[in-house]
Formats: C-alpha cells, sequence, structure tokens
C-alpha cells in the first residue's frame, strides 16, 4: 500500500514507523518544521528543556521496543525520572506536604486529611478497587460505567482535603486540568494502567521523551520508502471504498497527494476541520473534544539553587488557579534553572497576552510564592505555550468514546491520538501502532 499519514507528533511516527517495518510505502505529512508534536524538546542556555512531554512510563513496552530499534535505548542514555516523579503539596500557603507517588495508599497516610474524611473514603474503596483491578489499560472504555460524575465531584462528598489537596493539585501538575476536566472513569482506568505497567518512569538524558520523536524524524528523512514532508498543512482529505487523497500547501504552493489508506494523526481538535465528507455523527464527536492548556515557563537564575524548594504543587483551592506547580534545578555553575507549569485556566485566561507578558506574570507567581526570589537576576527565560496539550475527560467522554467506535470504521481511514486513549507518551505511541495494523489487517 501507500499509506498517507496526516501528523507527525508520536502517534503518527508510530504509525509510519510499523507501516515501513511491515514493507508498505509512506507518505508522512507534518505542518511543522520538525516532527515532535507535544513531545519535542529544544537546546537552551545547554539544558535541554521539554516544550511538552517530558518523561515515559516504564512499563509501555511499546517506547522501549521503538527506542532499541532506533538504536537508542541503551544505559548510558537513560535517565531515572521516577523520584522526580514524587512531589510536594504547599497546603494553605505555609506548609508543606510531600506526598511522594501519586497513590492512594500515599494519600491514606498523610497526616493533613483528617481521620474523619480517610474514613469516609474508606466506604468507597471496593468498588473503586474492583475497576482498577478489571480495568484494560489498552481499552479506556473498560471503564465507562463509572463515566456518570467527575472524579473532583465523586471525592469531594468524602474528603474535601483529599480533592483540595492531593487530587486536584496532582491533576493540575501533570495534566493542567480544572476540577471538572477529568471523570471518575478515567482515573479508575488510569490507575489500572499504572498497576498494569508499574511506576518506573524514564527518559531520555539527551532531549527528554523529545529524543524518540527527532530520532524517528531523522529514520525518515533517510528512509527512501518514506515520501517526508514537513512544513506542510493538510487543507482536506477525501476517501471512498477505493483510495484517499489530502489537499495540502506548502508557502504558496497547492498540491493533491493520493494513496491507498490514510492515518489521521492530528489532534481530535482539529480533525472535523479537514475531512469535510466526515458523516453528522463523528463530526460531532471530534467537535466536542477539548484539550488543556499547559504552558511552561523557564528562567534561568544568576544565583546557586541554594534553600530554594525542589518543588511544589499548587492548590487552587488556596488561590492557585494559573500556576500549577514550579520546579528548581542547581545546574553547579552558580546559577539555577527555574520552571513553572500553568494550568488550563491559566492559559485561557491570558490567551492573547505576548510571551513577554507571560512570563512577566509565570515570574510575578513565583515571587509570590517564594518571596526570596525578589530582586533576583534573571539571566534569560523563555516559555512554550501549549494550547493544546492534553485531552481534557471529564464526565461523559469515555462514553462518547465508545459510541464513536461503535459506529464502525471508515473506509481506508483509520484514526489515532491520545483523545481515543491516554495522553502519556507511550499510549499515545500505541494507537498509532494500532491504527497501523488496523489499515493492514483491511487492506494490506
Amino acid at each position: 500500500m501507500r499509506v498517507i499519514v496526516v501528523g507527525g507528533g508520536i502517534a503518527g511516527l508510530g504509525a509510519a514507523y510499523r507501516l515501513r517495518e511491515a514493507g508498505h510505502q509512506v507518505v508522512l505529512v507534518e505542518k511543522d518544521k520538525e516532527p515532535g508534536g507535544r513531545c519535542r524538546s529544544v537546546q537552551w542556555n545547554g539544558v535541554w528543556a521539554v516544550t511538552g512531554a517530558l518523561a515515559f512510563l516504564g512499563a509501555e513496552t511499546n517506547l522501549v521496543e521503538q527506542a532499541r530499534k532506533l538504536g537508542i535505548y541503551e544505559p548510558d542514555a537513560l535517565s531515572d525520572l521516577t523520584a522526580a516523579h514524587s512531589w510536594s503539596v504547599l497546603v494553605k500557603r505555609e506548609k508543606v506536604v510531600e506526598f511522594g507517588e501519586f497513590n492512594l495508599l500515599n494519600a491514606a497516610r498523610n497526616s493533613f486529611i483528617p481521620l474523619t474524611e480517610k474514613a469516609r473514603l474508606l466506604v468507597a474503596i471496593p468498588a473503586l478497587v474492583k475497576q482498577i483491578v478489571a480495568g484494560d489499560p489498552r481499552d479506556i472504555t473498560s471503564s465507562v460505567e463509572f463515566d456518570h460524575v467527575n472524579a473532583c465531584e465523586y471525592f469531594r462528598r468524602y474528603s474535601p482535603a483529599f480533592v483540595d489537596y492531593f487530587l486536584e493539585p496532582c491533576m493540575g501538575l501533570f495534566c493542567g486540568y480544572g476540577e471538572d476536566d477529568f471523570s471518575l472513569a478515567w482515573l479508575l482506568w488510569g490507575a489500572s494502567g499504572r498497576l498494569a505497567w508499574a511506576n518506573h518512569v524514564w527518559s531520555f538524558k539527551e532531549r527528554g521523551a523529545g529524543r524518540i520523536t527527532w530520532e524517528l524524524g531523522q529514520f525518515f528523512a533517510q528512509d527512501s520508502g518514506t515520501d517526508y514532508r514537513l512544513g506542510h498543512h493538510v487543507h482536506a482529505v477525501y476517501h471512498d471504498a477505493e483510495a484517499v487523497s489530502i489537499v495540502t500547501k506548502c508557502g504558496d504552493r497547492h498540491e493533491t497527494i493520493s494513496g491507498d489508506a490514510l492515518v489521521m494523526a492530528v489532534p481530535g481538535t482539529r480533525v472535523s476541520a479537514i475531512m469535510p465528507e466526515l458523516d453528522a455523527m463523528r463530526r460531532s464527536f471530534f467537535q466536542g473534544i477539548e484539550y488543556s492548556g499547559h504552558h511552561i515557563a523557564y528562567f534561568l537564575l544568576d544565583r546557586p539553587k541554594g534553600s530554594l524548594p525542589t518543588s511544589y504543587a499548587l492548590p487552587a483551592a488556596d488561590g492557585f488557579r494559573r500556576t500549577g506547580n514550579f520546579r528548581f534545578v542547581d545546574l553547579g555553575n552558580g546559577r539555577t534553572l527555574a520552571h513553572s507549569q500553568w494550568k488550563d485556566w491559566g492559559c485561557r485566561r491570558h490567551a492573547d497576552a505576548t510571551d513577554d507578558e507571560l512570563l512577566d506574570i509565570a515570574w510575578g507567581d513565583l515571587v509570590d510564592v517564594l518571596p526570596e526570589l525578589a530582586g533576583t537576576s534573571v539571566a534569560d527565560r523563555f516559555i512554550s505555550r501549549q494550547h493544546e496539550a492534553i485531552c481534557k475527560r471529564p464526565k461523559g467522554y469515555i462514553g462518547r468514546i465508545k459510541a464513536f467506535r461503535d459506529l464502525g470504521r471508515l473506509d481506508r481511514v483509520a484514526f489515532c491520538g491520545d483523545y481515543l486513549t491516554n495522553s502519556t507518551v507511550g499510549q499515545s505511541h500505541w494507537s498509532g501502532l494500532a491504527a497501523a495494523e488496523d489499515l493492514m489487517a483491511r487492506y494490506g
């Protein structure tokens, strides 16, 4: 087959690689000038600064296998980030609560959550544990029976402290989510995945998570069986029972490209705009998808880390609706790398601000939490703006995924991306592999 892959993020790159392994010709089309999408890093002041995804879950074995095939899964090239994913919460702007790994056991051990609230949480545990154990880590719809309620809404009935100082800060830290952005079904399904995958977290020392997308890009640039097109915007996708075609634009040049099948590997919010023949029910599904913003602001400080904390997660309950967390890393040369991540509320609230305005606001938030930073000299700064960082999964969303699947497959087209599964790098990559396998099973 000649398969067109629209989108060069981790899902599209995974699909394209799997198709090439099987001997099919690939046309890989990406709108940016380099691949990677939300899994990319940049060199800045001697460090690799991530602009989106940072790490991999250790038991996402498809990523390990992919890295080995590319020849980059070597001990000296890897970093164990498990300890870095332990976290602390600044409670009521005065007390730091150490939580360690994000799990209910660590929450139950913490003295900040009142005993009466812990007792009420115990009432909910049996049904939740049953779902966690039964959940299929490769099938998000396996938890659909809990899709009628948002997770924070559910747990607030039992323990407001658990929601305000554990659940919301954690989701704000890792996802940028607000309280209404994730359902109980998604949370339980994610827990079943972590149990199945184990808790080990790793990344590459060079480029971080962006190393794997960069290496995949290098592979396709040199591969004679791939028509690799960066900087090409796809304006329309057409398909029927016999073939597919796309209309692209690069500079002032428009071109129509034809093939035997197509992998749609763009964020879910962009699908309906480039598929004019999409039926009403599928169009409704895609138009209902939302992503949370998750900007990352970086500051190079002319001072050693000293007594500065390693990291804090910041609760919305104490007024931190915009900045979700910050982290300080001593670079060992008298300077410190500081970075903070924004929650979706802040990204939306300041959507029209310039980069400099956002950086001023982000720095103000840091000084608000740590007044000792006032007057600190900032040698350099930049911000990565991610308006579509992580797919939201509010109540009802997993049910909509199930209804979308029940519509069946489209002729010659397969969809992939984080909106159909989870937003980890490995799950997104796996969705691309599944899309490639689907097309090969049907037409290959």
